[in-house]
């Protein structure tokens, strides 16, 4: 996306509809890769009840009492390019700034969110893709290539796969004031854990690959994955820095979970001698339109490697569906078959592809063991079947109005046995 977000309210089909069932992962005549079109369950080889059984696993734990576990989400179900589900429920924002307010502003299916991590995979994943498909970066080269300080042993690939023994997370803003500064105070920490001594998520890994892309492409990570990636897909609501818009979700009341954090020193130890009192900039209105992660706000600025990325489910789901086609959607190639095929698959550990989360659909009997995608702290979800086309997103504003938030699992769990059902229901008829 442009430095703005558009405010489209219909599904736009990005490409134009197709009729007849759609195969995920091969060109059709005229070189023409399958799009997303809205259309019936029966042409997904999906059961109606169970998909119209979703609203209440959506809608179960939705709510402004004690026990709701957010105020709203959208939900898109779509299977070989057919997109059989696409609903907003509840509210995008209930509060501001600590107060309900009289008209809450309801949910729409092309409500714009904060997508947290999942800015890994839709943002700094697919720019490494493209570099690498352009010729820019190679998966093996020592991250130190591009930002030096980085220890000779890091590898793109390793960044990527989470095993670069780097620490999960550190407030970078208590040491640095920009990107350039964060990014020298991530080099210079100590390696937490020895390369490839195993899977240790890492936020801290992401804001190097974001840094990467600065300086291989030669151009910002907003800049290079919208004209590369975003704008050829016609992903017209993603991008940074939204601006507080009137179809944006909003998200906490300041960052009162990173405080704590810092005060507890829970999950991770924080290194140096500063706390939450020597850092002046804590946020303590609601958040809307403006990134909830405080790396990403304070220290880079909205513009981050692990987090930053503002988007809708139709978005999502052109993404995942060009995953799906291997790479194209409509008459343009994005990305390389080959570079998908790659990033996709496992690494180095079962579940973790080159940024991307694998076997998001394993747990889940009748859904087979694929599902590439990924999570985002904010409440957000979503997982594609290569081989089979589905693809489902779930988005939710978990984070709103107040702390402590409840987990969006149980309900993305629910989700994925209701999808299941669905296609069980059409084997069984058939």
């Amino acid at each position: 996306m442009s430095p703005s977000i558009s405010r489209r309210t219909a599904l736009t089909l990005a490409g134009g509809a197709t009729a007849g069932l759609l195969v995920p992962a091969t060109a059709q005549a005229g070189g023409r890769f399958p799009v997303l079109r809205p259309g019936r369950a029966e042409e997904a080889g999906m059961a109606e009840g169970p998909l119209a059984a979703l609203d209440e696993a959506v809608t179960a734990r939705m709510g402004p009492g004690q026990d709701a576990a957010y105020p709203g989400a959208v939900l898109l179900v779509a299977r070989h390019g057919v997109v059989v589900k696409h609903t907003a429920y509840g509210h995008a924002q209930t509060h501001r700034d600590g107060e309900r307010l009289d008209r809450p502003r309801p949910m729409r299916p092309d409500t714009v969110f904060d997508l947290a991590s999942c800015s890994k995979v839709l943002a700094t994943t697919a720019a490494i893709m493209a570099l690498v498909d352009d010729g820019l970066v190679s998966q093996d080269a020592p991250a130190a290539r591009w930002v030096p300080g980085v220890p000779r042993a890091v590898t793109v690939r390793r960044l990527l796969t989470h095993t670069a023994g780097l620490w999960e997370w550190q407030p970078t803003y208590l040491w640095a004031e920009d990107p350039a500064e964060a990014v020298s105070y991530i080099t210079g920490l100590p390696l937490r854990y020895g390369v490839g001594e195993g899977r240790h998520y890492s936020d801290l890994g992401f804001m190097l690959l974001g840094e990467i892309v600065r300086r291989a492409s030669g151009r910002s990570l907003p800049a290079y994955v919208h004209d590369r990636v975003h704008r050829r897909l016609r992903m017209r609501d993603t991008g940074y820095r939204p601006g507080r818009r009137g179809n944006t979700a909003a998200t906490s009341l300041g960052n009162a979970y990173e405080r704590r954090m810092i005060d507890t020193e829970d999950p991770y130890p924080i290194l140096g001698d500063r706390g939450v009192e020597d850092f002046d900039g804590w946020r303590k209105h609601t958040l809307v339109g403006e990134v909830n992660d405080g790396n990403a706000a304070y220290s880079f600025h909205g513009v981050a490697g692990h987090a930053g990325l503002f988007g809708t489910a139709r978005d999502i789901a052109v993404f995942a569906q060009t995953l799906a086609n291997g790479g194209g959607y409509g008459h343009r190639r994005v990305l390389a078959d080959a570079t998908v095929e790659e990033f996709t698959r496992d690494a180095y550990e079962l579940g973790q592809g080159l940024g991307f989360w694998t076997h998001r659909f394993e747990d889940v009997p009748g859904l087979g063991d694929g599902g590439v995608g990924h999570s985002g702290f904010t409440g957000t979800e979503f997982a594609v079947d290569r081989r089979d086309g589905l693809i489902v997103v779930l988005l939710t504003n978990r984070l709103h109005p107040r702390l402590p938030a409840a987990s969006v699992e149980p309900t993305w769990r629910a989700v994925r046995e209701g999808v299941a059902e669905a296609l069980a229901g059409t084997a069984q008829r058939g």
